[in-house]
């Protein structure tokens, strides 16, 4: 699943490829659709999001920053 909702990220067609097939083979064909249309919704929240101008309150960002610091997160760099 990791791997699926990396690759989905990657903008690499054999990668998700292989990560689908894995997937459905492990998990069955109903979690990888049930997958895939998760990381559709939130790639859709998040365009959404960003074209209204819509930003979050100063200390939701400074909470969740917290959180990603925790988890190391924070280190990741974005694919925009």
């Amino acid at each position: 699943l990791l791997d699926f909702a990396t690759a989905a990220t990657e903008l690499d067609d054999a990668a998700i490829t292989i990560a689908r097939e894995a997937l459905a083979k492990c998990a069955g064909v109903a979690t990888t659709i049930d997958a895939a249309a998760v990381i559709a919704n939130f790639e859709m929240m998040t365009r959404l999001a960003d074209s209204t101008g819509a930003r979050m309150p100063e200390e939701v960002v400074a909470q969740r920053l917290g959180a990603a610091t925790a988890l190391g997160v924070d280190q990741v760099v974005s694919r925009r």
